[in-house]
């Protein structure tokens, strides 16, 4: 009601502030344009605001973050390539005539790049076996054997782990063979993984030398074991591997394994023994071209077969022969000879007199070794137990004083009375 008995007042207050605006001075600011702003706003100014387009939070700060990326990337590749394509000490035999100086920093830069690859991908020694045994000592032919698949089979499951099986017959293997051959394991695993194993695997060491894989050659991805580095004769080296990839240097050497998966009723190895001891037996000179012969091949059945034709052939042979005595005699006494035994297979007659003088040394061996290898293991026992003496004996009463008995010295001596 104020508003509608008094409606000249107000009409008289705006017209005096908007002429108050008008008269105000350039520059200044005008006390009701401010009041009239901060009651209704200026909507062109926000509408200004608002078309001004907003830059995207941290993009300056990426860029300069990338081009710093990129300035020290390139200016390690360039000290790198600086540093491998430096000019040699010496005077460069290589150098070309009107090369370049890139080039020669190029040239020089891939020949040292080459030069460590090849280092790494070679074994760690020259020769990685010492010089053979003198002569008495010395086995007549080197065989080198794979771990993985060949003389033992590994699993993992989540409840066990690791898991190791021994292939059927292998202890017998490794200790009959052992008098004829140089037995080496030779295997792609590194020595950490691979020498407990073998620990366990050969308790007796019938196996001379152990390689792992610091001895192999790193060729195209795969490990590859060069028989030229074993410091041995070529003619005399036998390798037994179920990766035909380890022995592709020197396939001629090699055996083909048939690859063990765990099987229980696998007899292997205890079959391939009258084919290794016939190759000493008959002092083969040079062992390449019979491996050649039997590559690719089952050599135990095919070996056996070949057995059987030379007894056949043999038999026929005496069968002719005691026939012409037979004649000879009768024209001569008028009767029949008597009945006379055939021939024998010499390999046969050699390979059941060595596994008979085996069996009989073999057992007594084993004995002396078991007993060397207890008392081994007693020593070590007593030493633990010196030591935990020793310890507890420096933690309960300080190190021992010059002249008074030592208490770690008595206990065993005083709970052996």
């Amino acid at each position: 009601m104020f508003l509608r008995r008094f409606p000249s007042v107000i009409s008289r207050t705006r017209l005096a502030a908007a002429k108050y605006t008008t008269q105000a001075p350039k520059g200044g600011n005008s006390i009701a344009q401010e009041i009239l702003e901060q009651k209704v706003g200026n909507p062109t100014s926000k509408n200004l605001k608002s078309k001004k387009p907003s830059k995207p939070k941290g993009s300056e700060k990426g860029w300069s973050i990338g081009l710093g990326i990129a300035a020290g990337v390139l200016t390690f590749s360039g000290g790198v390539f600086g540093y491998l394509g430096r000019p040699y000490e010496q005077e460069d035999e290589n150098q070309k005539l009107g090369e370049s100086l890139l080039d020669g920093y190029k040239r020089r830069a891939e020949e040292r790049v080459n030069s460590t690859v090849q280092y790494f991908s070679e074994p760690a020694w020259e020769q990685l076996l010492p010089d053979p045994l003198p002569a008495p000592y010395q086995r007549p032919y080197t065989l080198v054997i794979n771990l993985d698949e060949t003389l033992i089979h590994s699993t993992w499951d989540m409840e066990h782990g690791w898991r190791v099986a021994k292939r059927p017959g292998v202890d017998y293997f490794l200790a009959y063979l052992s008098q004829f051959y140089e037995i080496i394991v030779f295997t792609s695993q590194n020595s950490m993984n691979a020498m407990p194993i073998l620990d366990k695997l050969d308790p007796y060491q019938y196996i001379m030398y152990r390689l792992y894989r610091e001895a192999t050659r790193y060729i195209d991805g795969d490990y590859v074991k060069d028989i030229s580095r074993l410091n041995r004769d070529p003619s005399k080296v036998i390798i037994m591997d179920s990766n035909p990839k380890a022995y592709s240097l020197q396939p001629e050497n090699a055996v083909a394994v048939k690859p063990w998966k765990g099987e229980s009723e696998d007899d292997y190895l205890l079959s391939m023994i009258p084919f290794l001891e016939s190759l000493v037996l008959m002092d083969i000179p040079d062992v390449r071209p019979v491996c050649q012969n039997y590559y690719g091949k089952d050599i135990p059945e095919e070996f056996s077969e070949w057995e059987k034709q030379m007894k056949e052939q043999i038999r026929l042979q005496w069968v002719e022969q005691n026939q012409n005595k037979k004649k000879g005699l009768a024209s001569l006494l008028g009767g029949g000879g008597q009945h006379e035994q055939g021939p024998v297979w010499y390999l046969e007659e050699q390979r059941k007199q060595l596994h008979q003088t085996f069996s009989q040394e073999h057992g007594a061996m084993q004995e002396a070794a078991k007993e060397q290898l207890k008392m081994i293991q007693e020593e070590q026992a007593k030493q633990v137990q010196d030591m935990k003496l020793t310890v507890w004996q420096l933690v309960t009463q300080g190190p021992p004083v010059p002249g008074q008995p030592n208490p770690a010295e008595d206990a065993p001596s005083s709970q052996q009375q």
